[in-house]
């Protein structure tokens, strides 16, 4: 195919994104664009190969069997590019490359990352999706959500994740929800857990620990292990109870779109960390940016959010 022919770069870079991180929404955050926008941007790929790339589903998206062949290989030619362009951009200019999975980049980085920028306008950021553990290349800072860094890298633990009810207030008050045997009679949202996260709680586990049968927290809603923030935004929309990640929802619940009716609270035994290259944690860029989500973190685990909404 000549090179006039092929797609628009911009759509190619939408599907490409989306197609790792299997989600419109998460692609849309580490583009830092609108996940309209790379729906738009996928549709019109789509017309233009005259296939189609995605199933889509209400909360979902998968590659359809064209999207898995094509996923691949953009992959591969977009790290090149990249290897590439930093082959010949000038030492010092290279912006700082910060990777979280998808629910951290939308639930907690984004609606802090302005104060960042605030605080240091001159130093650079480009977020990426990712959350496979591997070695970190030189300007790159990894958000992990593990039981264990699992790496011989600079780390620091930012905190443990607790898993709590949440809903919206108007949820809360139309079933009024006062007590935990109230679930009952609420539709339950599940986010499945990693598998590698063998011990983490689920619903049947907070029954259990609230003193209720765990037979009883099977109906309801399901996410998958990749999207725990859609799980969240399906709470804050009125769906239905979730059991949250709080350290995810905490901007939803200090602004008052989700809150904790009740107990118990549970520890998933997973925290989160920062690392980097070994050594790379004295460079000024990374020093900024690790002290930064150091203070960050040490804030919103301050348990200022963990009092139940019903008294």
């Amino acid at each position: 195919m000549p090179l006039r022919r092929l797609p628009a770069l911009g759509s190619l870079r939408a599907f490409e994104a989306a197609g790792r991180l299997s989600s419109f929404k998460a692609a849309a955050a580490e583009l830092a664009v609108t996940p309209g926008a790379v729906s738009q941007q996928i549709r019109g790929l789509e017309e233009d190969l005259g296939v189609k790339l995605f199933t889509r589903a209400v909360r979902s998206v998968t590659l359809t069997e064209a999207g898995q062949k094509l996923q691949p290989a953009l992959t591969t030619a977009f790290l090149q590019i990249k290897d590439a362009v930093d082959e010949v951009r000038p030492r010092g200019s290279q912006p700082l490359r910060v990777s979280a999975s998808g629910p951290v980049i939308s639930k907690w980085l984004l609606p802090r990352l302005h104060r960042f920028s605030e605080r240091y306008p001159d130093l650079g950021v480009t977020i990426s999706g990712g959350d496979e553990l591997r070695d970190c290349e030189p300007g790159e800072v990894f958000i992990r959500f593990n039981d264990t860094p699992g790496t011989n890298a600079f780390c620091h633990k930012l905190c443990d994740e607790f898993l709590v009810p949440l809903a919206s207030p108007e949820l809360v008050e139309r079933l009024n929800l006062r007590k935990p045997a109230d679930l009952l009679r609420a539709p339950l949202l599940h986010h499945l857990s990693d598998p590698q996260f063998a011990q983490a709680p689920d619903w049947p586990a907070w029954f259990v620990a609230a003193g209720m049968d765990p037979a009883n927290a099977r109906h309801g809603m399901r996410f998958d292990p990749r999207s725990a923030d859609h799980a969240i935004d399906a709470a804050v929309n009125g769906a239905g109870v979730v059991l949250g990640r709080w350290f995810l929802a905490r901007s939803d619940m200090v602004e008052g779109r989700l809150v904790m009716p009740f107990g118990p609270i549970l520890p998933m035994n997973v925290s989160y960390y920062i690392l980097c290259r070994s050594g790379a944690e004295r460079s000024p860029d990374i020093a900024a940016f690790i002290n930064w989500i150091r203070e960050e973190s040490a804030a919103s685990a301050d348990g200022a959010c963990l009092t139940y909404a019903t008294g």
